[in-house]
């Protein structure tokens, strides 16, 4: 990767550094404070890539998936005996991490979907004789398995085919989320205030996209159809996980450490992650 890229990811993890250091001192909104280190965990593995190899990177999201599947399974209070289930969608992260490192497309798109669901439920009847629960407490690993460790592995598919596809995806995402808070921190009708959090960050997307085409190789025409679409991805995924999170007890007023903060801060991307990978390896001759 040329020099200037490389020192602008640089320069952008120092500047979020900086920010998360002084997160307090700000006096920043509480969900900018919980949705910083997830973004600069993001950002640090996105610089490692460009700086070492995408190996590197790809354990910094692995880590990230973990952090947030043990809180998920923390909050899903889950039976003990559940616990090979678990044990098992544990040992997914590293797999799947694994077949985007040596780009084994095949493998990575049925590790989850396909192997893992399978062997989950196998695993919960190992634990005890008791099957009742047995099928909540399949559907619920299964669940954050799927959306916090399958959907956020496309992130790191992106990674390896180009760190600036998954950086322009993921700066995409955090505009979003920025007009997202906005809007909803002001007294405005939902009625107004969703379409204007679906049209308000396009132009703003678009530009993101456009500026760093050079360095991604993703054309201006997809540029354009990705910055319309990601709006909407990030509209359905934090409805979906905020609807999620009230089963979960999630009170996102004020959520302390372990309980939700994880869930919270990467929900908008459980959608557009996997639908941007999908479009650019469809449209692109690169993939």
């Amino acid at each position: 990767m040329p020099l200037a890229p490389q020192a602008t990811l640089v320069a952008l993890l120092a500047l979020l550094t900086l920010t998360l250091l002084l997160r307090s001192a700000l006096r920043l909104p509480f969900t900018v404070r919980i949705y910083l280190p997830y973004l600069w965990s993001l950002a640090l593995a996105f610089t490692l890539t460009a700086l070492l190899s995408v190996n590197v990177g790809l354990w910094v999201l692995a880590a990230l998936c973990f952090t947030t599947l043990r809180e998920y399974f923390t909050l899903a209070d889950l039976r003990i005996q559940d616990r090979w289930g678990m044990l098992v969608a544990y040992v997914t992260i590293p797999f799947m991490m694994y077949y985007i490192s040596i780009d084994w497309y095949g493998m990575f798109i049925i590790s989850v979907p396909v192997w893992a669901f399978l062997v989950v439920p196998f695993a919960i009847t190992l634990g005890s004789r008791d099957p009742q629960g047995s099928v909540l407490s399949i559907g619920a690993i299964d669940l954050g398995l799927f959306l916090l460790v399958y959907c956020v592995g496309h992130i790191g598919y992106l990674m390896y085919y180009s760190v600036w596809m998954a950086v322009s995806v993921v700066a995409a995402v955090a505009v979003c989320d920025l007009f997202a808070y906005t809007l909803n921190s002001r007294d405005r009708p939902a009625r107004i205030g969703l379409p204007l959090q679906l049209v308000a960050p396009v132009p703003f997307t678009f530009l993101f996209a456009w500026i760093l085409s050079p360095w991604s190789n993703v054309p201006p025409v997809h540029c354009a159809v990705l910055a319309c679409l990601i709006p909407f991805l990030v509209a359905i995924g934090a409805h979906t996980v905020t609807y999620l999170e009230s089963d979960l007890g999630i009170d996102r007023s004020i959520i302390p450490e372990g309980g939700g903060r994880g869930i919270n801060s990467i929900k908008s991307f459980l959608y557009a992650a996997p639908v941007a990978f999908h479009y650019l390896r469809y449209f692109l001759d690169d993939f």
